[in-house]
């Protein structure tokens, strides 16, 4: 019997450490550890949806009626949930790894390694360019929202493409340290606006930075403050802070 248990106990414990390894490996920081143009599709994405420059906050609301009264109008027919819910995913577009997960994702998307000599010199050309842009005066936030119900993904777009730096002025917010800077610059297009802020004058790797905006009332989904919070420490690369 001892041996019968040992034997079946191993398998599963190999299993384990493999598992375990494989765990650690993906939360590892890779994007210090080898160069942007050898990450992985999935590494890449990762950098702009689950990192230290990027998440998603998702939203709420509780439908009454979803199968009928009031609420259940032509506008939304047969959209209406119980539950319905919207995200929005934040990500510092002025950070360098963000940049680089971009150009990387392009790469992989175009074939880059099946590429002519002449094309790839194109491509490296742009990268280069697109990646030289300086942002020492100013930090880039991008913001998208989804949605699976095409009635708020309109109001979203209709809301969030009638703003401007006037309106938005009073409630949008990045925090980093002691340091409360107001919003700049603005743009919106499709699903995505986003947030131009100055550059904190001032930053540690310890402090803390957050991007603070108001999510409107999108039916049962009432307003909200959004408060995100990032940690300066994690987003060190070479020994910097990059945001």
């Amino acid at each position: 019997m001892l041996v019968t248990a040992k034997s079946s106990y191993r398998p599963m414990f190999v299993v384990l450490l493999v598992c375990l390894a494989a765990a650690l490996a993906w939360g590892s920081d890779f994007w210090a550890k080898k160069p942007y143009q050898h990450w992985s599709k999935e590494e890449a994405g990762r950098i702009l949806e689950d990192s230290p420059w990027s998440t998603t906050v998702t939203l709420s609301g509780v439908n009454p009626s979803p199968l009928g009264g009031a609420h259940n109008t032509t506008a939304y027919g047969s959209e209406q949930e119980t539950n319905p819910t919207l995200s929005y995913s934040l990500k510092f577009r002025s950070a360098e790894p963000v940049r680089q997960a971009e150009v990387r994702l392009s790469q992989l998307s175009s074939h880059y390694d099946t590429m002519s000599a002449e094309h790839k010199a194109a491509f490296d050309a742009n990268a280069e360019k697109f990646l030289a842009v300086k942002f020492s005066d100013r930090v880039v936030v991008s913001v998208t929202f989804r949605t699976d119900i095409q009635a708020y993904d309109s109001l979203l777009r209709t809301y969030w493409g009638r703003q401007s730096v006037a309106t938005l002025g009073p409630t949008v917010f990045l925090n980093a340290g002691k340091e409360k800077l107001s919003l700049m610059d603005y743009h919106a297009s499709n699903d995505t606006f986003q947030f131009t802020f100055p550059r904190p004058k001032q930053v540690s790797a310890d402090d803390k930075i957050s991007v603070e905006f108001i999510h409107p009332t999108i039916n049962v989904i009432g307003q909200q403050r959004i408060f995100q919070e990032f940690s300066l420490k994690k987003m060190v690369v070479n020994g910097e802070p990059l945001f």
